[in-house]
């Protein structure tokens, strides 16, 4: 049976599984290999029954689409023609209530109030993250590896950032310590620790943070912040003045640090006070919106904004969904909302399946939107 063939029977058979008993996972994705491009399409079921969490995908790749060989497995300078080795386990849970686990595709990390850890995430990346429940007493650890080839068990670091939390309730308030650790040597940051105290007062979470970041250059740096959360069901605030000594970088670990990492540098941070505002909204069943600002009294603000829309099914259709994103450590100078120190994207995507999309996504490249279509789940938004 030929390669082509082989790739068919196995979409239709996990495409069933998935239509059945689970929803789908499928993305496509560019990759570049020595001096070779080739794409790459992971697809697959993911099962969630109970306290188990299990997704099976088959990764299979091309140089060229119409006349080039399929291969399977992650993309190397020794690439596999047997199906076999496109098999992958790519979701992997159990929550037993004291203790859980989950392997998959990574989620949001926020620790404390957000002064260090605000929303850090990288996407594309499978993560494992662990932990225990006794009581109010909480643990866990985020531990960046995956599973990049089942048949060799080939297990990789997906990322450089490892993390862990501790939640203890204390004499009517609930104290949370947190600890980030940095292993990329390129990057400046060697570790973070940090500490939160917060007390539920008439529906307001009133609170302080304190943490300490280390620098491989010797330098260490500490900063703190006061303020209250309020959770009102479709809204929430954060809000409060922090302070921060030479070195401190205010939301350090966002959703930019990614890309950001090798840039940072505690000498350009001198000592500062300042405000951090946080506002939410979500509607469950439409969409959320998250806007954060952070800056000190003088000037010199970040501004960081998320939006997911759901239009309902209207006719025939499945409905509509749009999601945009912005990064901005200059946002409005020179009076431009967007300018070259901008990161955002805005997606248009039409609902195939439970988790299929078909899309356009329009991404800021510092002077214009450049616009790009994919067929794949939510981690291509």
């Amino acid at each position: 049976m030929s390669t082509l063939k082989l790739v068919t029977l196995a979409t239709l058979v996990l495409l069933s599984l998935t239509l059945v008993f689970a929803s789908f996972y499928l993305d496509v994705s560019t990759v570049k290999v020595g001096e070779t491009n080739y794409i790459v399409y992971e697809f697959g079921p993911e099962f969630n029954i109970g306290p188990v969490l299990i997704g099976l995908t088959l990764t299979t790749y091309t140089s060229d689409i119409s006349t080039g060989t399929f291969y399977f497995g992650t993309p190397s300078t020794t690439p596999s023609t047997n199906i076999i080795d496109g098999l992958n386990i790519t979701a992997l849970g159990l929550d037993l209530g004291t203790v859980w686990f989950r392997y998959g595709q990574m989620q949001q990390l926020t620790y404390g109030m957000g002064l260090v850890m605000n929303g850090y995430y990288l996407p594309r990346t499978r993560t494992l993250d662990l932990g225990a429940r006794l009581d109010n007493f909480k643990i866990s650890a985020h531990v960046p590896y995956e599973i990049k080839q089942l048949t060799t068990l080939n297990i990789q670091p997906s990322d450089s950032v490892y993390s862990a939390l501790i939640l203890i309730p204390l004499l009517g308030l609930d104290l949370s310590v947190y600890g980030v650790m940095e292993t990329d040597e390129r990057a400046q940051l060697q570790h973070a620790l940090g500490t939160a105290l917060t007390k539920n007062i008439l529906g307001f979470s009133v609170g302080v943070e304190a943490a300490t970041q280390f620098w491989k250059s010797g330098q260490m740096s500490y900063g703190g912040f006061a303020g209250l959360f309020g959770d009102f069901g479709i809204f929430q605030l954060v809000a409060g003045p922090y302070y921060a000594s030479d070195g401190f970088v205010v939301w350090l670990l966002n959703r930019e640090y990614g890309n950001l990492r090798y840039t940072y540098d505690p000498s350009n941070y001198s000592q500062r006070a300042g405000y951090i505002v946080r506002a939410s909204l979500n509607v469950q069943s439409y969409g959320r919106l998250v806007v954060s600002l952070s800056g000190d009294f003088q000037s010199n603000p970040t501004l960081i904004g998320e939006g997911y829309l759901r239009i309902p099914q209207v006719g025939g259709t499945n409905g509509l969904i749009l999601y945009a994103y912005m990064f901005d450590n200059t946002p409005f100078g020179n009076g431009q909302l967007l300018d070259e120190n901008t990161s955002a994207r805005i997606t248009m995507a039409y609902p195939l399946l439970d988790n299929l999309f078909a899309g356009i996504k329009y991404t800021w490249n510092g002077s214009e939107f450049q616009q790009t279509a994919f067929v794949g789940g939510m981690v291509n938004f």
